[in-house]
């Protein structure tokens, strides 16, 4: 019997138990839907064609359809997604503790439209090159137009999109040469650690050649004899 979208498949009149092992003969007859006998290896193909678009939603953030909420949660760097569903057309990243974006985190993203990103503590160093050439890319910047600097002290309160280079390479020069004399001053005493090292070793050496050449020189020396004194007989008493 079919009715809509669901049949009824008849069943056999009164058995007996089937065997150990045998399905039971009333499990292939009753109400039927199309659901009943699709195979079980079909909800696997249907989820492996899935678009890629719909991959899940990166932890912590929360997901609305393409939009990707990772606004006011504290983010730094080292905590933001590794990367976006591609399909994402909507990123907020607004009022967390991010001072610049980890390189590449936004590349591919074709079918973005805008990110937010107002309400962190902007560093304008090296660190801000690729946000910085990421903005001057985008063709509608007026909701970038208000991001500012929260440090270092001389670039305070600076609109972000509208620095020179020379300003960011000038902060960069300044950490190079920080970097620089910090690793000079590493190799200078990892260079006085070598030479007393090398010192120590030297005088070591030369104390066991002077021990090696006494050695051989007593070895070279005769035994000498003491002569024995014979005793001197006890003088007479008177």
């Amino acid at each position: 019997m079919v009715s809509g979208s669901t049949w009824s498949v008849p069943c056999p009149g009164p058995i007996s138990s089937p065997q150990p092992g045998q399905p039971h003969p009333y499990s292939s007859c009753g109400p039927r839907t199309p659901a009943s006998r699709a195979p079980g290896w079909l909800p696997l193909v249907w989820w492996a064609l899935l678009p890629a678009g719909l991959s899940a939603c990166p932890a912590p953030c929360r997901c609305a359809g393409t939009v990707v909420d990772c606004g006011r949660l504290g983010l730094t760097e080292d905590l933001l997604p590794a990367a976006f569903p591609p399909a994402t057309t909507e990123i907020v990243l607004s009022a967390n503790n991010l001072s610049a974006l980890p390189e590449g985190l936004l590349d591919g993203l074709t079918a973005l439209r805008a990110v937010r990103l107002s309400g962190n503590p902007w560093r304008c160093d090296c660190g801000i090159h690729y946000l910085r050439a990421w903005l001057r890319w985008q063709q509608q910047r007026g909701p970038y137009r208000e991001l500012r600097c929260a440090s270092p002290p001389d670039l305070r309160g600076r609109l972000l999109a509208y620095l020179a280079e020379d300003e960011l390479f000038s902060t960069c020069q300044a950490r190079y040469c920080r970097w620089a004399l910090g690793a000079h001053l590493c190799l200078s005493v990892f260079l006085l650690l070598q030479a007393l090292l090398l010192l120590l070793v030297i005088l070591r050496l030369r104390r066991y050649q002077a021990l090696a050449r006494e050695a051989r020189r007593a070895a070279r020396e005769p035994l000498q004899t003491v002569p024995l004194v014979p005793p001197q007989p006890e003088a007479p008493s008177a």
